[in-house]
C-alpha cells in the first residue's frame, strides 16, 4: 500500500471516528443533555460551523484565536472553525433578540473544533453542550445554570461526590486585585486561572531532569496535576506513586509547589511582595460555600467588595432551592480565562481521579451582547464537551452497553412471499424498528445475522402460516417459538417490547 494512503486512512490525530458502539455512548450524553435541558424548559438552537475570525478575536481573545483552525474562502475573508459557540451565540442574539420573550432559555450542542495538542480529555474537534440564559441580571440565573448542568452530570451517571462545582465571582476577584492597587488584573485573573497547568509543567521539568523520557514526564505530571486538583492535601493512598522513591517526593510537596509556581508567576507580572502574599492568600480561600463567605467577611476591604462579596452570599440561596448545594463549593482562585466573563464564574471538577480537565466551566456575561452592538442584554451560561464526562464514565465503567437499534427482526422461509412479507414490515416499522434482509438469504442465515446483532426477537413468516394470517414469533435468546395471529402482533409486541 501507498505509505501515504497508508498515513490518511489513520485519520487525522486528535479527530475521532465514531463507529456505532462508540457514538451510542456519546449519545446517551447527548440524550442526557436534551432531556435534562428540555426538562428546565430550554429551547434547541443551531449556528453555522464558519464564523469570522474577528469575532472570534474580538470576543474570545487572542489565545483562544490562536488555537483556531483558520482559512480563506474565495473572497479572502478571513475565517475560522468555530472553537467555542457563545460568540456566535451573542451574535444570533445581537441581530434578533427583539423578535423573543425575556429571559431566553436557549441551548446547543454544536462540534467545535480547536488546533491544540491531543491529551486525555482534551481533542482537536468535539460536542460541547452550551446553555445559556438572556435577558435576566439575577443570581437565580446563574444558580439555574449550575443546576441544569449538575442534573446533566448526573443523568449522565456520575453521582454527588464523584464531581464537584467551584463556584467564584470574576467581579469580586477583580475588585480585589484592583483595590490591591494592581492594574493589570487580566495577567493576574489568567495566572490564577493557569495554576493547575504551572504545576504540571513544574512537574515535566523536573522529571525530565531526572532522567525520565518526555513521555513519560507528562503522563506522570498529568497524573499529580489530577491529584493536586482532587486530594492537595493528599488523603487517599496512591500505591503505584509511592513504591517509585522519584515519584513519590512530589506528594508531599503539592501545595508548596503550587505557592511556588504562582507566586513565582505573579512576581514576573510586576506585583509587589506584599500584593503577591495577599492575591495568593485571597486565592486560597476555597470549600463551602458558607465558610468561604465567612472567611471572605474577615479581609479588609472597601465598600464595593463587600457588595460583591453579598452578592456571592445570595447566590447560596438559590443554590440550595435548586438541591444542588451540596455539589457545590466556593473557590476564590476560580478565574475562567476567557475576558468576556462579568460575574459569576464556574467550574464542574471530577472528584474519582480520573482526569484533570474540566467537565464544564460557564458564568455570567453581561457585556457580551452589548459589545457587539446588540442593547444591554446580560447573559449567564455554561459550556460542557462530552469528552471529559465520557473519559470519567468510561473508567468507572458506567457506559451503557450497545444495543442495536432493532427491536425485532424478520425472516421469511422463502422468496415467493417476499411481497406479503414486506407489507407486513412495513406495518410493523409504524410502531416498531425493524430489521429485514431481503435479500435471498436462507433462514439459518437469517437467524444467525441476528443473533450476531444481539436482537431478542424475531417473526419468521412461512407460506403454510401466511395462509392461516400466522406467523412464528422466536425468542431469540431461549429459542421458544410461539404462533402468533397477525390481529394481534402489534398488541402481543408492545407487550413484549
Amino acid at each position: 500500500m501507498d505509505p501515504e494512503i497508508k498515513e490518511v486512512l489513520k485519520g487525522i490525530k486528535g479527530n475521532r471516528d465514531f463507529y456505532p458502539e462508540d457514538y451510542a455512548e456519546i449519545n446517551s450524553i447527548f440524550n442526557a443533555m436534551h432531556t435534562i435541558s428540555k426538562q428546565f424548559g430550554y429551547e434547541l438552537y443551531e449556528g453555522p460551523i464558519l464564523e469570522f475570525a474577528k469575532l472570534i478575536e474580538y470576543k474570545s481573545g487572542k489565545e483562544l484565536a490562536d488555537e483556531t483552525y483558520r482559512l480563506f474562502d474565495r473572497e479572502e475573508r478571513k475565517l475560522v472553525l468555530r472553537p467555542e459557540m457563545t460568540p456566535s451565540l451573542a451574535r444570533l442574539i445581537s441581530n434578533q433578540h427583539q423578535r423573543y420573550p425575556k429571559p431566553l432559555r436557549w441551548y446547543s450542542i454544536p462540534r467545535v473544533f480547536r488546533d491544540e495538542t491531543p491529551q486525555r480529555g482534551r481533542v482537536k474537534e468535539h460536542f460541547q453542550y452550551n446553555a445559556d440564559i438572556f435577558g435576566i441580571d439575577h443570581p437565580a440565573a446563574d444558580a439555574e445554570i449550575i443546576a441544569v448542568s449538575t442534573n446533566i452530570i448526573k443523568k449522565a451517571g456520575l453521582k454527588t461526590g464523584e464531581f464537584i462545582c467551584v463556584i467564584n465571582s470574576r467581579e469580586l476577584l477583580q475588585n480585589y486585585i484592583e483595590f490591591l492597587e494592581i492594574s493589570n488584573y487580566l495577567d493576574v485573573i489568567r495566572i490564577l486561572d493557569s495554576k493547575g497547568k504551572f504545576v504540571q509543567n513544574a512537574i515535566e521539568a523536573d522529571l525530565q531532569k531526572k532522567g525520565f523520557s518526555a513521555s513519560e514526564a507528562q503522563e506522570q505530571a498529568q497524573n499529580f496535576r489530577t491529584i493536586w486538583q482532587q486530594d492537595i492535601d493528599v488523603n487517599k493512598e496512591y500505591p503505584q506513586i509511592h513504591k517509585d522513591k522519584v515519584l513519590s517526593t512530589y506528594l508531599s510537596k503539592l501545595h508548596e509547589l503550587e505557592e511556588k509556581v504562582v507566586k513565582e508567576a505573579l512576581e514576573k507580572a510586576d506585583l509587589k511582595p506584599e500584593q503577591i502574599i495577599k492575591i495568593y492568600h485571597f486565592s486560597q480561600l476555597r470549600g463551602k460555600p458558607e465558610d468561604v463567605i465567612s472567611e471572605l467577611r474577615k479581609l479588609e476591604v472597601n465598600e464595593q467588595i463587600t457588595k460583591t462579596i453579598d452578592n456571592l452570599a445570595e447566590l447560596i440561596l438559590y443554590l440550595k432551592m435548586f438541591g444542588v448545594e451540596e455539589d457545590c463549593e466556593f473557590d476564590m482562585s476560580i478565574a475562567r480565562g476567557l475576558d468576556y466573563y462579568t460575574g459569576i464564574v464556574f467550574e464542574f471538577l471530577d472528584r474519582t481521579g480520573s482526569v484533570a480537565r474540566a467537565i464544564a466551566g460557564g458564568g455570567r456575561y453581561d457585556r457580551l451582547v452589548e459589545d457587539l452592538g446588540g442593547g444591554k442584554i446580560p447573559g449567564t451560561g455554561i459550556g460542557m464537551g462530552e469528552t471529559v464526562l465520557h473519559s470519567i464514565l468510561k473508567a468507572l465503567n458506567r457506559t451503557p452497553p450497545y444495543e442495536h437499534p432493532s427491536q425485532l427482526s424478520v425472516a421469511i422461509i422463502s422468496d415467493d412471499i417476499l411481497l406479503e412479507a414486506a407489507e407486513i414490515v412495513r406495518d410493523l416499522r409504524k410502531n416498531f424498528s425493524v430489521l429485514f434482509n431481503p435479500f435471498g438469504w436462507k433462514l439459518k442465515r437469517q437467524l444467525e445475522d441476528a443473533a450476531n446483532r444481539s436482537i431478542s426477537l424475531m417473526i419468521i413468516i412461512g407460506k403454510r402460516d401466511l395462509e392461516e394470517n400466522k406467523v412464528t414469533l422466536r425468542n431469540m435468546i431461549t429459542g421458544k417459538q410461539e404462533i402468533i395471529n397477525l390481529s394481534e402482533l402489534h398488541k402481543l409486541l408492545k407487550e413484549r417490547l
